[in-house]
């Protein structure tokens, strides 16, 4: 059976004052299980006036599970599965391991970390947009003292399901990657094989 999350009635919140947004993002973290989803993601290098896409699907399995599929423009994937992270390059054939580090803040905003967000960050509340068709409250997250690899993260976040459709993560150098996440599906049952990393006999290992 597929559980939903319900929706959350708030009131709207006060100019600058992200507390309300801050509490539906917890409390639909809480029950969040499952999220599978479409993804967009748009790398731009600043300094070189450059801009690159890349296109997948995502799975997210509460505690603990990531996986990102890579279709467009080259296959690939990221995984993070128990704390541990890999990615594999099919063209390649190499696939690189290690502790799981910063990947997981592709999904800030989402599942039980959601109620860490006001700790980790000081958090700003901006004048809301659409994305797509989407209404949304717009969070602005600077790292506090010792924390991330991102000097700042921008979060969408849809005001009817109380979660992100969009995110932005800005590196010191000034380069930054937006990821829109399209047809999100939430708390439906994944395979048990979700998670496992099915690689070629000749593969290369990495660490």
């Amino acid at each position: 059976m597929i559980a939903v999350l319900l929706p959350i009635l708030l009131a709207a919140p006060a100019s600058q004052d992200p507390s309300a947004v801050l509490k539906a993002l917890e409390t639909a973290g809480r029950g969040l299980k499952t999220m599978k989803a479409a993804f967009v993601e748009t790398k731009v290098l600043t300094l070189l006036s450059e801009k690159n896409e890349t296109r997948g699907n995502v799975l997210l399995q509460v505690p603990g599970r990531l996986r990102w599929d890579y279709t467009a423009p080259q296959p690939g994937v990221m995984m993070i599965k128990d704390a541990a992270f890999a990615r594999y390059v099919p063209q390649t054939k190499q696939v690189f391991r290690g502790p799981a580090g910063g990947e997981a803040d592709l999904l800030v905003g989402f599942g039980p970390g959601a109620a860490d967000l006001g700790k980790k960050y000081e958090v700003t509340l901006q004048p809301e947009e659409k994305v797509g068709a989407i209404a949304t409250w717009v969070l602005d997250l600077k790292p506090r003292a010792g924390g991330g690899l991102f000097s700042g993260i921008r979060l969408w976040v849809d005001k009817t399901r109380q979660i992100p459709v969009q995110t932005r993560l800005t590196e010191p150098t000034g380069d930054y990657t937006t990821i829109r996440f399209d047809d999100v599906v939430l708390n439906q049952t994944l395979p048990a094989s979700a998670f496992d990393l099915k690689l070629p006999k000749d593969v290369v290992e990495v660490k």
